[in-house]
């Protein structure tokens, strides 16, 4: 980079003639240019002309129309210089070191970074092993209070093991059957029809939640209950075909009379019960008697 000044031409306007006052009085003095700044060419010019080859290279010393500018590319240049300086250093020590066979100091720099890299990433990677140990000890404790509480709502369903293997199908992640379920949820699946749990099944299986696939579910059971139930209609002639069927079964009057006879047809007398006897003696009698009917098949 050239550090040559730049030299910038300008045409000044011609002064326009100045008049004397009439009166005596003083004309007005041109303000002080700064120490160093070259002497405008008009007094009255807002960008008044600069001789650059008399500049000292301090933006201070310029008019001050001229400093937000000259500061801004003196920040340009000034940066831009900098870099290409620390570019020229590094070269040098490169070559210096390679001279007098030194190690290339780019390599103790690069190693440097490295190290401090390698550093952050150590402990970046532990706070990350640390949170993902209490994420999983986390997760261990919901889902040990979540099947503590399952089991707690659900003990009929240990002492059924039918519903208990339906249970464990519905908990395993089978494709079949939609995936794996919500254990609430399948739990009360295990108590729905065939026909209502398929209906959840499928709903599942089109990406419905298990919440409303339940819902479902319920909804289809409820309606296979109400079809089940009879009608006024069929009710009334149930009732009818009931009342028929006990009239047929009723006794005829005629048989109500002999209900309770024997083969014999000859009148029998009133036998005696063990509560007519009026004495010890006929009590033993009437009990000999009752003996003997018995083993020759009369009744008792």
């Amino acid at each position: 980079m050239s550090d040559a000044p730049v030299q910038a031409e300008s045409v000044a306007p011609e002064a326009a003639p100045v008049e004397a006052p009439a009166s005596g009085g003083a004309v007005p003095e041109a303000s002080a240019a700064p120490t160093g700044a070259p002497a405008p060419t008009a007094a009255d010019d807002p960008w008044p002309t600069v001789e650059w080859d008399s500049w000292d290279g301090e933006v201070d010393s310029l008019p001050e129309q001229y400093h937000e500018s000259a500061q801004g590319i003196s920040n340009w240049y000034r940066q831009d210089f900098d870099e290409k300086s620390s570019e020229i250093d590094n070269l040098r020590a490169m070559y210096a070191a390679m001279l007098s066979e030194q190690e290339d100091p780019r390599i103790g720099e690069m190693t440097t970074k490295l190290e401090e890299l390698q550093g952050q990433f150590d402990s970046r990677n532990k706070e990350y092993e640390e949170l993902q140990a209490k994420l999983i000890q986390t997760e261990d404790h919901a889902v040990e209070d979540y099947v503590t509480r399952f089991w707690k709502d659900h003990q009929e369903l240990k002492e059924d093991p039918e519903k208990l293997a339906q249970l464990s199908l519905l908990l395993a992640d089978n494709e079949e059957l939609g995936g794996m379920w919500d254990g609430y949820v399948a739990a009360q699946l295990v108590y729905l029809s065939e026909d209502a749990a398929k209906i959840a099944v499928e709903a599942k299986k089109n990406g419905v939640p298990d919440d409303y696939a339940l819902k479902l579910a319920m909804a289809h059971a409820q309606l296979e209950e109400a079809n089940a139930q009879p009608t006024p209609e069929e009710i009334a002639v149930a009732q009818k075909q009931a009342a028929a069927e006990a009239k047929a079964k009723a006794p005829r009057a005629g048989a109500k009379i002999t209900n309770g006879a024997t083969g014999s047809s000859r009148p029998q007398v009133a036998k005696k019960s063990m509560g007519d006897a009026s004495s010890f003696d006929e009590m033993r009698l009437l009990a000999a008697r009752r003996a003997f009917s018995m083993h020759n098949g009369g009744r008792r």
